[in-house]
């Protein structure tokens, strides 16, 4: 097993691809071929699927629905005093 990755940049990229499900089939097949023969690359791997995991697990609270609305409402207004004021200026 390797234990100096050349492409080490590259492949922590593709990770990132596979993880987020934006890699093609072909990356996957290559960097899965390459990972079990790499330790940089499969300690890579299972360090960024671990750190996924983790935030998925412990970071699901989600916005109250009343700071939500006020946001809402700021946002709206903002958009209307901007629609009034962008005439005036141009």
């Amino acid at each position: 097993m390797k234990t100096n990755c050349a492409q080490h940049q590259d492949c922590l990229q593709v990770i990132q691809r596979i993880l987020d499900k934006e890699a093609t089939a072909e990356e996957v097949a290559r960097f899965m071929a390459n990972k079990d023969q790499c330790l940089p690359c499969q300690e890579g791997y299972d360090l960024e699927l671990s750190l996924k995991k983790a935030i998925k697990n412990n970071c699901s609270a989600s916005c109250p629905s009343d700071l939500f609305a006020r946001i809402k409402t700021k946002l709206f207004l903002v958009l209307i005093l901007i629609s009034i004021l962008i005439p005036l200026f141009c």
